[in-house]
């Protein structure tokens, strides 16, 4: 419990560390000038800067993609929740269109905090549409098929009742003009980006800010069980 609560709290402090990085940064609307390795914030409009990605459940065209699939399961205290069974991600360089400059961004491959759509809602009896289906066959590590989509003959009229096994299919993207804010070093003339997110920078040091605290706040639970336990002991 000790190791668990203590992992937790440092992996919690290195989001807030990367969270205060919003306020750290040197607010900018170019690189031009600007020293090797100085962390800078820019906020502007995506452009391409080459091939895009197709969002799998939507197909909107986009340059940074998360699709998630959650699953209607038992949580915590046995409470029916949406349970995010697939989470991958996928990016390309962009560039943000600022009024003095337009700035090359790397593939943000860290932290990339948007807002989530839901595209569809599906029920285990129901067939999800043509894109959802195609990509539940051939994406790597989702199984079309768990205890909670199939449960046993006894226990289905609970399942049914309790909508176990429903899918929700989320995507979250950065598409060509949409207004983001990167933050980041500068690394030859272009942008190495810790955090890429949509909206204003306190719209987003709010958002990555209630990740960091409830992951500190769990770490802090774990780490006072188990030094009561231990105690105890």
């Amino acid at each position: 419990m000790l190791a668990l609560g203590l992992l937790v709290t440092l992996v919690s402090l290195r989001y807030v560390w990367r969270s205060t990085a919003l306020v750290r940064a040197d607010p900018v609307s170019s690189v031009d000038g600007v020293a090797e390795g100085t962390l800078v914030r820019l906020s502007g409009t995506v452009e391409a800067a080459g091939d895009t990605l197709e969002a799998p459940f939507s197909g909107v065209d986009c340059v940074a993609l998360r699709p998630s699939v959650e699953e209607r399961r038992f949580g915590s205290f046995l409470l029916p929740t949406y349970v995010t069974v697939h989470d991958p991600a996928r990016s390309r360089p962009f560039a943000v269109r600022t009024p003095d400059a337009t700035v090359l961004v790397d593939a943000p491959l860290r932290t990339v905090a948007l807002d989530s759509t839901v595209v569809a809602t599906v029920a285990p009896s129901e067939s999800p549409p043509d894109r959802i289906a195609r990509y539940e066959r051939e994406a790597d590590g989702l199984s079309r098929t768990t205890w909670y989509r199939s449960p046993s003959p006894i226990l289905a009229p609970v399942a049914r009742a309790l909508s176990l096994g429903t899918r929700r299919y989320d995507e979250r993207w950065v598409s060509p003009g949409d207004t983001v804010t990167v933050v980041g070093r500068v690394d030859d003339g272009r942008i190495d980006p810790l955090v890429v997110g949509d909206g204003s920078p306190t719209r987003i040091l709010l958002r990555l800010s209630k990740t960091s605290l409830a992951g500190l706040l769990v770490g802090a639970i774990g780490l006072l069980l188990g030094a009561g336990l231990l105690l105890a002991g």
